[in-house]
């Protein structure tokens, strides 16, 4: 079970995807303040927008704050230009709605796995 903070996230796509993590036993907080994500002892992983203009900015901002945190960006309508874009900016991973279970599953078991593999490096 991880510990998922949803950020900025446009109400209907947070409710959509804090229904398909927590129906996997995630604890799921939703979130609009920065700070609030990366509270000491928060969140394992950040899904963040990347329907907003300023996405870059908050990648970066959540890297430069939280050095441990794993984002994934979260875009109404996935593009690969924004997924490529979203990994260069040092993004964990991308993703798109509609949520899937069994993609959502693998998404956060894969980035659980490079974060504890990172961690005992």
């Amino acid at each position: 079970m991880a510990s998922i903070t949803l950020l900025g996230l446009e109400n209907d796509l947070a409710e959509q995807l804090s229904d398909v993590l927590g129906a996997q036993h995630h604890h799921v907080h939703i979130t609009d303040s920065l700070d609030d994500a990366v509270r000491p002892g928060g969140a394992d992983i950040v899904f963040s927008t990347g329907d907003a203009p300023n996405y870059r900015e908050l990648v970066r901002e959540l890297a430069r704050r939280g050095s441990r945190l794993a984002v994934v960006v979260v875009n109404r309508f996935p593009e690969n230009s924004r997924w490529l874009d979203a990994l260069d900016l040092g993004a964990a991973d991308y993703c798109g709605a509609p949520f899937e279970p069994v993609l959502m599953r693998w998404l956060v078991d894969s980035v659980m796995r490079t974060e504890r593999a990172a961690e005992a490096a």
